[in-house]
C-alpha cells in the first residue's frame, strides 16, 4: 500500500488550510503532522529536507515532498487527476488555455491579494485574540490596498461565476483561507458582503463542503472555551458546545447550553440566563450547580474571598503578559509570523514578577487559595498550558520550583486532559459531553 499524503503544519495557518480544501476537493485521503515551531521543529535537519525554508506547510506522497502552499495545489491536482473534483485545474479538452485562465488568478491571489488580507487578517483577527494591540496604521495601509485588488474582483465576478469562469478552480480555492478570516473573524467583512458579486461568489464557494470541513478542522482552540470546558467537566454536567457559522447566520440555540466561540469569545446559555465571559460563566456555573466538585468555587464567605483574589489576580495581572506570550511564543510561528522579541521581553519581565509572587504563595499553600483545587487555580490553566508548550516559556514555570509543582499538578487533572483532548481531536459539535 502506498504511503498516505501527508501535510506538515497546523490547521491554523491559512497555507496549510489552502492544501488541506485542495486535499479534501480531490477526495485525497490526507493525514496532518504537527510541527511545533515553538520549538524549533521547523528549522531540524529533518524538516528541512522537506522545507529548507523552514516554514508551513510542507507535503509528502509516496511520490515525492513539495513546499509552498500553492505549488502543492498544483501538484496534487496533477498527480491526482483522477481523483475528486476533476476540473479543479481545469478541463482537458481546454487545454493550455483553460489552464492560463486558472494559473494568471493564482498568480493575482500570490501577488496582489495575499499581501494586504494576510497582513488585515493577523492585526484584526490574531493579534486581538490574544491581547496585542492592533496597530490600526498597519491596517489603514493594506485596507487601501486590498480595497483596490477587490474593485478588480468585483468587476471581474460581474461577468463570470468564478474567477477562470463558469467552474470552480483552483482559482477560487487559493483566495479562501484569507477570505474567511476576514469575513469571519474581523470587522472587515463589508469588504466582501457589500460588494455584490463578491458576496454572492464567496457565498458560493464558502458553502462548498470541502471548505465547511476545513473550517471544522481548525477548531481555534480558545483559551476563553477550555477554562469553561473545564469547569463544566469538574462540575459533571452535561453540556453541548455549538459551533457558529456567523457569516451565514446559524443562531438556533439547543435546550440546555449554548457555547460559541465565533471571535475568540465564548458565550454560555442556560435557560433565560445569558453570559459572555468565562470567568463569570465558571462563577455562575459554580454557585448554580452543586454536582460534582464540590469546593471549586469555596464553601462559605472566606473561602469564597480567597479564591475571588486569585480569579481576580490572574484576570489583571497574570492573563494580560501570558496572552501575549501565548501568541508571541505558540500562535505567532504556526502562522509564520514574525516573532516580536521587544514585546516578548517585555511581557517576560511582567509575568515573572508574577510568578514570583505565586512561588512565595505556593511554598506555603498546595494550591493558590489553599490546600485544595479551585477555580482559582483552573482559572490559570489555559495559558499557562499554551505558554509551557515553548521552551522559553517553560522555563518560567519550571524554573519556579513551587510554580512547577504546581502546574505539573493540575495539568495532571483529568478533566483538563479532557479539554486538552478535545482541541488535539475535535471533529465538528460535541453533543452532551459529560465526564
Amino acid at each position: 500500500m502506498a504511503a498516505p499524503v501527508t501535510v506538515y503544519g497546523p490547521m491554523i495557518s491559512p497555507a496549510v488550510a489552502r492544501v488541506a480544501a485542495c486535499l479534501l476537493e480531490k477526495d485525497v485521503p490526507f493525514q496532518v503532522e504537527p510541527v511545533d515551531m515553538s520549538k524549533g521543529e521547523h528549522k531540524s535537519p529533518s524538516f528541512l529536507k522537506l522545507q529548507p525554508f523552514g516554514q508551513v506547510p510542507a507535503f509528502k506522497d509516496s511520490l515525492t515532498t513539495v513546499f509552498e502552499s500553492r505549488a502543492i495545489c498544483r501538484y496534487i491536482c496533477d498527480q491526482y487527476a483522477d481523483s475528486g473534483n476533476k476540473t479543479l485545474m481545469g478541463r482537458k479538452e481546454d487545454g493550455a488555455v483553460g489552464r492560463a485562465a486558472i494559473e494568471k488568478w493564482i498568480e493575482a491571489e500570490g501577488q496582489s491579494f495575499n499581501p494586504p488580507s494576510l497582513a488585515m487578517a493577523f492585526q484584526l483577527a490574531f493579534a486581538p485574540f490574544m491581547g496585542r494591540a492592533t496597530d490600526m496604521a498597519v491596517v489603514e495601509q493594506n485596507e487601501a490596498k486590498l480595497v483596490k485588488v477587490l474593485d478588480v474582483y468585483e468587476q471581474w465576478l460581474g461577468e463570470n461565476q468564478y474567477f477562470a469562469g463558469d467552474e470552480f478552480s483552483l482559482a477560487d480555492l487559493v483566495h479562501m483561507p484569507n477570505t474567511d478570516l476576514l469575513v469571519r473573524k474581523t470587522n472587515k467583512a463589508g469588504l466582501f458582503t457589500e460588494r455584490k458579486n463578491l458576496a454572492r461568489w464567496w457565498d458560493e464557494v464558502s458553502a462548498r463542503p470541502s471548505w465547511k470541513k476545513v473550517v471544522e478542522l481548525q477548531n481555534p482552540a480558545s483559551t476563553d472555551v477550555a477554562r469553561v470546558l473545564t469547569c463544566l467537566f469538574e462540575k459533571d454536567l452535561e453540556f453541548e458546545l455549538v459551533r457558529i457559522d456567523t457569516f451565514k447566520r446559524e443562531h438556533k440555540l439547543p435546550e440546555f447550553i449554548k457555547l460559541r466561540d465565533p471571535n475568540g469569545q465564548v458565550t454560555f446559555k442556560h435557560g433565560d440566563k445569558t453570559i459572555v465571559d468565562s470567568r463569570a460563566i465558571c462563577r455562575y456555573v459554580c454557585t448554580q450547580f452543586p454536582e460534582g466538585n464540590k469546593t471549586l468555587y469555596g464553601t462559605g464567605s472566606l473561602e469564597r474571598a480567597s479564591i475571588e483574589q486569585w480569579l481576580q489576580a490572574e484576570a489583571q495581572n497574570f492573563s494580560p503578559p501570558s496572552s501575549a506570550l501565548v501568541f508571541h511564543l505558540a500562535f505567532a510561528p504556526h502562522l509564520n509570523i514574525p516573532q516580536d522579541h521587544a514585546v516578548i521581553a517585555e511581557n517576560e519581565k511582567k509575568l515573572q514578577q508574577v510568578l514570583n509572587v505565586y512561588d512565595e504563595i505556593l511554598s506555603k499553600n498546595e494550591y493558590l487559595a489553599g490546600d485544595e483545587f479551585t477555580l482559582a487555580d483552573l482559572s490559570h490553566l489555559p495559558n499557562s498550558h499554551y505558554i509551557v508548550s515553548s521552551e522559553r516559556g517553560r522555563k518560567l514555570f519550571t524554573g519556579r520550583k513551587n510554580v512547577a509543582r504546581w502546574y505539573d499538578q493540575i495539568s495532571k487533572r483529568e478533566t483538563w486532559k479532557q479539554v486538552v483532548k478535545m482541541q488535539r481531536e475535535h471533529p465538528g459539535a460535541f453533543d452532551k459531553a459529560s465526564t
